[in-house]
Order: C-alpha cells, then sequence, then structure tokens
C-alpha cells in the first residue's frame, strides 16, 4: 500500500491545495478514492502525488552539484 497526497483547486487560476491523503494499491485505484473521498467540491482540478515522488525543499538550500 502507498500513501498519496491529494491536490485540487475550486476554479481555473486558484492556487492548487493539498486537500488531504488517501491510501491506496497504485495510482489508478488512489484517483478513484480521491474522487470519492474529496467530492464535497465542484473542483476544476485534482491530482494524486505518491508521497515517495514528494522531493522536499525545506532545511539547507539544494544546489545542482555544479560549483561556482
Amino acid at each position: 500500500m502507498q500513501k498519496y497526497d491529494v491536490f485540487a483547486r475550486l476554479h481555473p487560476g486558484d492556487d492548487t491545495i493539498h486537500i488531504g491523503n488517501v491510501t491506496a494499491q497504485n495510482e489508478r485505484l488512489a484517483k478513484m478514492y480521491a474522487y470519492e473521498t474529496f467530492d464535497e467540491e465542484d473542483w476544476d482540478y485534482m491530482a494524486v502525488v505518491a508521497q515517495d515522488d514528494l522531493h522536499e525543499v525545506t532545511g539547507k538550500m539544494p544546489t545542482a552539484g555544479v560549483s561556482r
């Protein structure tokens, strides 16, 4: 099982916000669970992202591995 973060926006041009998460065996099921779980709004856009695919950028400034 994999955890997926769910992001959505109400109207085109709105910020996309984190609205929750779902746990599923694969991306297809995660999309279905997100659609059913967060059905309280008429979303313009909704997406799921596997938490393993999120890359933290807080803390020390990331570098590209290129020295100046």
